[in-house]
């Protein structure tokens, strides 16, 4: 007889990410159930799985009432999910796979070509923006499930797609020909493609011996410059800029180092464990879309 189906329930099912997951674990067999923002005990109750993806957007001014809402809708979400998932009485739920960011590791910005300091998986460093401290709380928020339930932590870097995220809004300029690197060009840019990112879920749902922190990023991050580059070539863009880091900071405030700095971060464990990218390069990603 074949396994019975396993039902996974998921925060932030509506999202980019989450409604893309949710069509890519229905492909493989599984019952998917959207845990909505008024989720309660009986909803998690009726999970075997559970894929935490809920957070606003981080990609705007970071004023007051947008560092609530981004930090609430990360942090206080996953506190009240762990604490049903503790107080269940059917014990059902068996994994945890919570979503981090990148922005955790401190920015790996440098001047010149040479010394970029790459993160993975087992670096101790730490940055020490808000950012940072929302994916520290947001993370051991997770980590305090029982330990009867398998946690994986996923930390994201930048997810490319045509079908949202990050990439449509970054095309834009060069779907009008203009080509443009911000600052120095320096800055590293880890990313991964969306289709890598649904098989690191399944991979890490079917290896039921693996938990803990999986950097969700390529093996070869590039620069602002290599990204843009690269873009200039897919779109056959003849106009080639470079925009000063200040348009940013003068936009964005502290969320300027979005798109100012940037970490350098590998997937070791994934690697480690068997995992295989079928998108290594940023150019084989750019030219699927």
């Amino acid at each position: 007889m074949p396994p019975p189906t396993k039902t996974i329930g998921i925060t932030g099912a509506t999202g980019f990410i989450g409604s893309a997951l949710s069509q890519f674990l229905k492909g493989k067999g599984y019952l998917i159930i959207p845990l909505k923002r008024g989720f309660t005990l009986t909803d998690v109750d009726d999970c075997d799985i559970i894929i935490n993806l809920a957070g606003a957007s981080i990609n705007r001014r970071w004023s007051n009432s947008a560092r609530k809402l981004i930090r609430e809708s990360r942090v206080e979400t996953t506190k009240r999910l762990v604490g049903f998932l503790n107080d269940s009485d059917s014990k059902r739920t068996s994994l945890l796979i919570s979503a981090s960011a990148i922005g955790i590791y401190p920015s790996s910005k440098s001047k010149t070509n040479v010394d970029i300091k790459a993160h993975d998986e087992y670096s101790p460093e730490r940055g020490d923006d808000f950012l940072t401290q929302t994916c520290i709380d947001w993370e051991n928020e997770a980590l305090k499930a029982n330990n009867s339930i398998r946690v994986v932590i996923a930390r994201f870097g930048v997810v490319l797609s045509n079908k949202g995220g990050a990439l449509p809004k970054m095309s834009l300029p060069f779907k009008f020909g203009v080509a443009g690197t911000i600052g120095n060009g320096k800055q590293p840019f880890s990313w991964i493609a969306l289709e890598d990112l649904l098989r690191a879920f399944a991979f890490l749902i079917e290896k039921e011996e693996l938990s803990g922190i999986f950097n969700f990023t390529s093996p070869n991050p590039v620069n602002n410059s290599e990204l843009t580059q690269t873009l200039a070539r897919h779109y056959k863009c003849p106009i080639k800029l470079k925009i000063p880091t200040f348009i940013f900071k003068g936009t964005y405030g502290e969320a300027s180092t979005l798109f100012t700095d940037g970490q350098r971060v590998l997937p070791t464990r994934l690697i480690e464990n068997g995992f295989i990218f079928s998108f290594t390069t940023i150019d084989s990603c750019i030219s699927k879309r």
